[in-house]
């Protein structure tokens, strides 16, 4: 009986790490998250009638890493919403940022409210002259 048994035992395939197989299914997971925030990303930048977040910008890939370059979505949002600095006009915000998912007044100054999925949301306050008095980006992973 005990020779049955070691013959069926040898006889299973060699099963993997299950702690590889783990890690492996992390990081697949991992990718797909960021390609899905990238294509939710440039689809509200489509949605929102801004093509400057789904174009390259010129260079990128000569002066930053692969992680940073123009072809992600997350390194444009980057980029625009730290163009966004106290004194900035409405239109040049609507220009960089485009339509907001949320226009609100509080105590009389407008606020512009943007929402990213899976990156949180950032909001852009105006004074009475319609400049930018303040801004509090989305986390983006890193700041300029």
């Amino acid at each position: 009986m005990a020779f049955v048994i070691a013959a069926a035992l040898t006889a299973l395939p060699a099963r993997a790490d299950p702690t590889d197989e783990l890690a492996r299914l992390r990081q697949e997971a991992a990718r797909m998250r960021q390609s899905l925030d990238d294509l939710d990303a440039r689809i509200r930048a489509l949605e929102n009638g801004n093509p400057d977040l789904t174009r390259p910008l010129p260079n990128a890939a000569a002066t930053n890493p692969p992680d940073k370059q123009a072809g992600s979505s997350l390194f444009l949002l980057r980029r625009n919403w730290s163009e966004i600095q106290p004194g900035t006009s409405e239109d040049r915000v609507d220009a960089v940022l485009g339509k907001p998912e949320r226009v609100m007044r509080i105590n009389g100054d407008l606020v512009w409210y943007y929402v990213y999925p899976g990156l949180g949301r950032g909001s852009v306050f105006f004074d009475g002259q319609g400049k930018v008095s303040s801004v509090q980006s989305p986390h983006l992973g890193w700041s300029w």
